[in-house]
């Protein structure tokens, strides 16, 4: 179907077809229990610690966990065609999520009843598990969504509904919470938060297992078919050194960081042993499987299918890491280089200093701007998070409305260009304060008790929210439009993990930038970067333009 749908139905018919189309409530349910851990093990677990006052360097040590998202595509591939243990006749998809669901309920059910100041090192366990079932949760989501979808418009929806979901499990796991934890305490704060995964449970109920997951049991490999045996062993090899190396080298830095009395440099280990794991877990395995398409391209052997043991178990490990890397790369051929660009910086601007916000919005050194922490609470955690479902519904609608590429080049200016509304605060909110008057906003944020200070932080962060919301949505949807359904798993935590990867690497250098420069300069540089994700999306869009015109010869990424 043309990137340029001319479906046009109004927001009402939208959310009448969730009551219609059971894939559509079940992504709906699945998204929230996709962003409920992760609002929860990453977020409000921290303020949780604050409150019975943890130190922050161990809280800053606990909050290393949250690596598992960046590095979910190592396991990603043990996923793709397996079933999880006793449950698996429900299907492929649908009893790994289920088993993910109850391990991370059983994870945060167990802060209820846990006590941080004698039970830390329990907790940090207990929390890693959460958040490695809610990364491989993740995975087996983000598969079932695009194995799922009839056509692009349905995919489109289905992934409005999944940030929508997202976001509200952010609005429960966040503001909500903190709310709950105010008046009734901790212990029903978390208990409450681990019924609602059973709202995942339903989710998995509703949803169907998708065809292609039930389908392909195909035991021999597909792509490389032509190499011969000991070239594809040798190149599997390589990856899977990488992938341990860097697995043991991330698991090193995390134990010595809980357990030795001297924790090492976070900073050093991410400039220093960062870019070689980014190499060795990404760029290497990419590069191995542009050389294995060439290989198959040239050679001429037949493939025999390996009668021992160990080869039929490498032929399955081709088929479960290399195959979907040879098959997006030779799929994307010439435009991978731009593509990869594209994912490495779209989300650049946002995830790199979403870190650092709460130093810039509560600090009072560097340019930052001092303000307390219920007037965060209700600018980030409440307005916040409602600026950024709309940001959803406005990109998912959009979408709809003028087609993929051109929203998702709107979703680059917009990151980029609200990040000056953060340096406009840093230089007294003259644009802020201008627009704020002209619209009469600060007489309905008066209503609201909302002084004029507190009206600058609101407006720039519902601002950056609803580009966000906006860019995250129509960013999904060109992820899960360039990934092969029969590779679902490995493709989209591939992909998706690459946005996380550079965000995180590039969050130590910012720091020390803004020690030395001030926070105003740091929101300046990264708008200019943000042009990076601007440019590589208007060359997409020009290079998908011309893959679609009759008669191109091409590899398109839109599947």
């Amino acid at each position: 179907m043309p990137d340029s749908e001319t479906a046009k139905s109004s927001t009402f018919s939208n959310l009448a077809k969730v009551g219609s189309d059971r894939s559509l409530l079940a992504m709906l349910l699945l998204g929230l229990a996709a962003g409920l851990p992760y609002a929860v093990l990453v977020g409000t677990m921290n303020a949780w610690f604050t409150k019975t006052e943890v130190d922050v360097s161990t809280i800053g040590v606990l909050s290393l966990i949250g690596l598992a998202y960046s590095f979910k595509f190592i396991w990603s591939p043990a996923l793709h065609r397996s079933k999880a243990p006793i449950i698996g006749g429900m299907g492929n998809r649908r009893s790994w999520m289920l088993l993910f669901q109850f391990v991370i309920m059983i994870s945060i059910g167990f802060l209820a009843v846990s006590d941080p100041v004698s039970q830390l090192p329990t907790i940090a366990v207990i929390a890693l598990c959460g958040v490695v079932a809610s990364a491989s949760q993740d995975i087996v989501i983000d598969a079932w969504r695009i194995e799922i979808a009839r056509d692009d418009t349905h995919l489109n929806v289905l992934s409005g509904l999944y940030q929508l979901g997202y976001r509200v499990a952010g609005f429960i796991g966040g503001f909500l919470a903190l709310l709950l934890a105010d008046r009734f305490g901790w212990e029903i704060t978390f208990g409450f938060l681990a019924l609602m995964m059973l709202l995942g449970f339903f989710g998995v109920a509703l949803a169907r297992e998708p065809e292609v997951a039930q389908n392909d049991q195909n035991t021999s490999i597909s792509l490389g078919r032509n190499v011969q045996s000991q070239t594809r062993y040798m190149a599997l090899g390589v990856v899977l050194i990488g992938w341990v190396w860097s697995l043991f080298m991330l698991g090193d830095f995390l134990s010595d960081t809980l357990l030795s009395e001297t924790p090492p440099n976070a900073r050093d280990f991410i400039r220093g042993t960062g870019p070689w794991i980014v190499f060795a877990t990404v760029i290497s395995p990419a590069i191995i499987a542009a050389w294995l398409n060439w290989k198959n391209r040239a050679a001429d052997s037949v493939y025999i299918a390996p009668s021992s043991t160990i080869g039929r178990t490498a032929d399955t490990l081709h088929r479960f890491i290399l195959e979907p890397m040879m098959d997006i790369i030779g799929r994307l051929g010439w435009a991978a280089p731009l593509i990869l660009l594209l994912i490495l910086s779209y989300r650049f601007t946002d995830l790199v200093w979403g870190s650092l916000a709460y130093v810039f919005y509560l600090g009072v050194n560097y340019g930052a701007m001092g303000y307390t922490l219920a007037e965060v609470g209700v600018a980030s955690k409440f307005v916040g998070v409602i600026m950024t479902i709309v940001g959803v519904g406005f990109g998912g609608l959009a979408i709809k409305q003028f087609g993929r590429m051109p929203c998702l080049i709107a979703g680059a200016v917009l990151a980029a260009a609200t990040n000056m509304l953060f340096w406009d605060l840093t230089t007294g909110a003259r644009f802020v304060d201008g627009f704020l008057s002209f619209t009469h906003l600060y007489g309905f944020m008066a209503f609201f008790g909302v002084g004029e200070r507190l009206a600058w932080l609101v407006a720039a962060i519902a601002g950056e929210n609803i580009a966000v919301g906006f860019a995250s949505v129509v960013f999904v949807a060109y992820l899960s439009s360039i990934v092969n359904p029969k590779y679902a798993a490995v493709q989209y935590a591939l992909l998706a993990s690459l946005t996380m990867l550079v965000g995180t690497l590039g969050r130590a250098a910012l720091g020390e930038m803004i020690e030395t420069q001030g926070f105003a300069y740091v929101f300046i540089l990264t708008t200019l970067l943000g042009l990076i994700a601007v440019a590589a999306s208007i060359a997409e869009a020009v290079r998908t333009r011309i893959a679609n015109k009759p008669g191109t010869e091409s590899k398109p990424a839109e599947t």
